[in-house]
């Protein structure tokens, strides 16, 4: 049908569009929040970094593009034309229910399995190159933890001579020790990250038995934790089977409520789609961006809802699977109520 080309058009434009903006935004976030561990040469990164961007940027876009698209026929009253030529106002809803089912679809392939492995990549390549970027990830003053074991206290970085003065690291595990040295370098080797040390003393504490030497000299290979600091959990990079399997193995709330979020949370474009329809129509006389407020606080009270039930879920004051789909549920009924408002006698209903 014509009408439907004509409307999927402008919403395929706007919708495409707005992925466009939202997609510089959200690498604008990331290299702030990652400027220190990304280069040129992590290009590549960057692009696998879009692909679970894309589980927050697809409802936003489709809210957006649903909203303006019809507040745009309302105020140029293409939809009055349209009712006069005999055209139901159904019929606007058509292309938009397609488009919210393949954002759908889209976003659930996404989070089960596009998105986790678009993590694993990012964590694998980022950790083959911690060697390379070691001083990234070293503060001066400040109590480091990056590095697996230990804990690594630096009074001064000179990151143009790749030189340290005066570390102190504590080190976990069966035997607990400290060390303490003057002055330290660090170099990249295919083994792992080599600190050598030197003009220092360490203490040793095992069980039954305590030394303390000094040392001219003092090496050692460090292992970098990049998942802490570019806070990549384990559940992430885990696709739906290895999310299962760990839920079987260890079958922790945070665990079941992740692996049902990837099916409750993508039902969001439907939901945003009968939103949209349901007040992206205008009045001829009504204010404008009225429906633009609505899909704003509608994405907002979702994610307030999403939040207050995984803190439920947390506390161990909700079961996992119904706050996962919480937020949808609320919603439903939210919807239903208005439906039956619209159908009450004497009202016309907004869509």
């Amino acid at each position: 049908m014509l009408i439907h080309r004509y409307i999927l058009g402008n919403l395929a434009k706007l919708f495409l569009g707005a992925c466009l903006v939202l997609y510089g935004v959200m690498l604008i976030v990331e290299l702030v929040k990652l400027g220190r561990l990304i280069t040129l040469r992590d290009v590549d990164v960057l692009a696998l970094a879009l692909v679970p961007m894309a589980s927050i940027i697809l409802p936003m876009a489709l809210i957006f593009s649903i909203l303006m698209v019809l507040e745009k026929l309302s105020v140029e009253s293409e939809i009055i034309a349209m009712q006069a030529c005999g055209i139901p106002k159904r019929s606007l809803y058509v292309p938009i229910l397609a488009l919210s089912f393949a954002c759908m679809l889209l976003h659930m392939g996404i989070a089960t399995f596009l998105g986790p492995l678009s993590m694993q990549q990012i964590k694998e390549r980022l950790a083959a190159r911690a060697p390379e970027k070691v001083f990234a990830f070293l503060n001066e003053k400040e109590f480091i933890d990056t590095f697996k074991g230990i804990t690594l206290y630096i009074e001064s970085v000179n990151q143009r001579t790749k030189t340290l003065g005066t570390v102190f690291i504590e080190t976990t595990g069966k035997t607990h020790s400290v060390i303490a040295a003057q002055k330290g370098t660090l170099e990249a080797r295919p083994t792992g990250i080599l600190m050598k040390l030197s003009e220092g003393s360490v203490f040793m504490d095992a069980k039954k038995t305590t030394r303390y030497i000094t040392f001219d000299e003092y090496d050692f290979l460090l292992d970098a934790d990049l998942s802490r600091e570019l806070s990549i959990r384990k559940n992430e990079v885990a696709t739906q089977p290895q999310l299962a399997r760990l839920i079987r193995e260890n079958p922790q709330p945070k665990y079941v409520k992740e692996y049902h979020n990837r099916y409750a949370f993508p039902l969001i474009s439907l939901i945003l789609a009968v939103v949209g329809m349901r007040f992206g129509i205008q009045q001829p006389r009504s204010p404008r961006y009225t429906g633009m407020v609505v899909g704003i606080g509608t994405i907002v009270c979702y994610y307030l809802i999403f939040l207050m039930a995984d803190r439920l879920v947390k506390g161990r004051s909700l079961d996992p699977v119904l706050g996962a789909w919480l937020p949808d549920a609320a919603f439903c009924l939210i919807l239903a109520a208005l439906w039956a408002k619209d159908r009450l006698p004497g009202r016309k209903g907004g869509s």
